[in-house]
């Protein structure tokens, strides 16, 4: 008689449901596929703002259609920070990333295989990446799924992006502001009161020869209206008869004293000849 052990039944159950997980987990990642991805650590291009991503994918089955659209997730791990410090020292250090949102890009991946016109399961791809989507050089956690269904393909990946970041300035700050301004406005009302001088100095030998080349007023110079002429005075000479009394004028006051003392000469004499006589 052979007996019924429920914990057989129980770890056979177990090994089913596992080997059933197994395969199904097998089937899911042979249909979304695989992506052997180039170099993972990317240079970056001429310009150095910009990368290309070189890969290949292969899935389970060929897709039903020539072209599928695929949705590439980059989360940021690691940033390359490059640093201006006290000093002028230029310092270079990776910077953990946690928390900021995964910068995606979409793309459409061909499967069609020009020569043959048939949809092959497999394919390689080329695109580009560029800092103007939010990438900057550091390390990425690489998600591709596919938009038909949301499924991942492949396994994540880590990709490294080449390059330099921008630099930060990260020396000490001196607020010496004011007092470069009241320097620099003493400079300038030193400059100014300068200016002054020097135009002075500059005016003054100039002032001298407009002084020399200005003219001499006239010796005969005209006088001026307010004041009389000769002609003017003679005109307006006061009334009268017009005759001259003699000893007004200087001249006939010399006159009359000769005059004078010759008449009293003259009477001298005569008394003398009249003294005599008798």
């Amino acid at each position: 008689m052979v007996r019924f052990n429920i914990s057989n039944w129980r770890r056979g159950f177990y090994s089913l449901a596992c080997t059933l997980t197994v395969l199904l987990l097998a089937t899911v990642a042979a249909a979304a596929g695989r992506i052997d991805w180039g170099p993972k650590t990317i240079k970056p291009r001429a310009d150095g703002n910009s990368w290309n991503v070189d890969i290949k994918i292969f899935m389970g089955r060929a897709p039903d259609v020539p072209t599928v659209q695929m949705k590439f997730e980059f989360l940021q791990k690691v940033y390359y920070e490059r640093a201006m410090v006290d000093g002028d020292k230029l310092v270079t250090r990776n910077v953990p990333i946690e928390g900021k949102q995964a910068v995606v890009e979409t793309a459409d991946v061909g499967f069609l295989d020009p020569q043959t016109s048939r949809i092959e399961n497999r394919t390689r791809f080329t695109f580009k990446l560029h800092r103007d989507h939010g990438l900057d050089c550091g390390e990425y956690r690489v998600t591709v799924r596919d938009t038909r269904n949301g499924q991942m393909v492949g396994s994540p990946t880590t990709l490294i992006l080449g390059g330099e970041n921008e630099v930060i300035d990260r020396r000490s700050i001196v607020f010496t502001g004011e007092k470069k301004k009241e320097k620099k406005k003493e400079k300038t009302e030193e400059g100014a009161t300068g200016d002054a001088k020097s135009e002075g100095a500059a005016d003054e030998p100039k002032k001298k020869k407009e002084a020399a080349a200005e003219p001499a007023p006239p010796a005969n110079e005209v006088p001026p209206a307010d004041e009389p002429t000769d002609a003017e005075t003679i005109k307006k000479k006061p009334g009268g008869c017009g005759c001259r009394v003699p000893g007004n004028s200087p001249e006939h006051a010399g006159y009359g004293s000769l005059l004078l003392l010759a008449a009293g000469l003259a009477m001298a004499g005569r008394r003398r000849g009249d003294s005599r006589s008798r």
